[in-house]
Formats: C-alpha cells, structure tokens, sequence
C-alpha cells in the first residue's frame, strides 16, 4: 500500500480494530511521523484522526456522498481479452482487476472506462466506476473480492489463485505496486 497515493483524495479507512472514517486524506512521510509525532511511520489523517501504516487495514478512494450518475470527469481507455469483455458485456463480470500504475492511480469514482476488446479494437463497452478497492497484492484482493464477478466461473472458480495475474504481470510489476479492484456498472 503506498500511502502517498491517497493525499488530497476522499477516501474511506478501516483500521486494524475494524473502525471506518472517511473524509478528505493528507498523507505524511516516515520522516514528519518520526519528527513531529514520534513514530517512524508514514501515514494518513482525516480531521483529527491519524492512521500510521501498521494501523491500516484498508483504505479506498470513494466519492463523498457521490450520486448514482456517471459524471464522465474522465473517461480511460483499456484493452480487454475477449472472455472478459464477453463477462462485462453480459453482466457477469462487476470488477475488473489491475495494477494500480501511473495509469490507474487517475481513475476516480464516477469515471468512465472504455473497454476495448483486444482482437477487434471496434467492439467497446463504456462502464461507469462504481467503486474502488485499493490491496496491498492480489493475495489480499483474492481474500476479500467475490472471485465470481472478478472473472472466474463455476467451472474454475475452485482453481482461482492470485498467480493467475501473472499471466498479465511480471514479478518485478507485481513487486513494484499495490493492486486495484474496480467495481464497474455498464452504462
């Protein structure tokens, strides 16, 4: 999980005990929690309330009080397999799993994604981002995400495994970033 991502956006935590806040985030480095605060941490702080990274269970990005419309802010363009694509297109499919890179540390509740299939780059389906799940890897993604609207299916839900996603990424990708499931909505 890397900390900094989440500065300057509205995000929900959940600490080690359970607790959820949310409200606009500031992040701190390890050297301000270890000067002002005396803790070597680097951290998160809504209002009054402080988080230092040990004491995070998770934490998203979310919209305050968002409405149920897409607000088409952004629209990002990504490449999709034809199984998946097939998945979204009938419904079957409600999160779409990636890294969480350059790239998608820009999507934002309320965008737009516009999925291009990868063997006939015409066929497209616009979704609208309903939600966003930051994980520290796809291990901790696997455990909490329902696999059965990741993708997977009845037939090979009971072989689903966080290596698949090797399929897509190196070990050194994998190493290098945190892990983004984004639950979508056809529009």
């Amino acid at each position: 999980m890397e900390l900094k991502d989440f500065d300057g956006r509205y995000v929900e935590i959940t600490d080690t005990d359970g607790l959820v806040f949310t409200g606009e985030c500031g992040w701190f480095p390890r050297e301000f929690g270890d000067l002002e605060l005396g803790r070597d941490e680097d951290g998160l702080q809504i209002d009054d309330w402080v988080f230092y990274l040990t004491g995070i269970s998770r934490a998203r990005v979310i919209e305050p009080s968002a409405p149920a419309v897409w607000m088409s802010r952004h629209e990002h363009r990504m490449k999709l397999n034809p199984e998946p694509f097939e998945m979204i297109e009938s419904g079957e499919k409600t999160f779409e799993l990636r890294l969480l890179d350059e790239k998608r540390r820009k999507i934002i509740k309320g965008d737009i994604i516009r999925f291009e299939r990868t063997d006939d780059e015409t066929e497209v389906i616009r979704v609208g981002v309903a939600d966003l799940y930051i994980f520290k890897s796809f291990e901790d993604l696997y455990s909490i995400l329902p696999l059965e609207k990741c993708g997977y299916t009845k037939e090979n839900i009971g072989t689903a495994s966080p290596g698949d996603m090797k399929k897509y990424y190196s070990e050194e990708q994998l190493a290098a970033h945190s892990v983004l499931g984004i639950k979508i909505e056809l529009i």
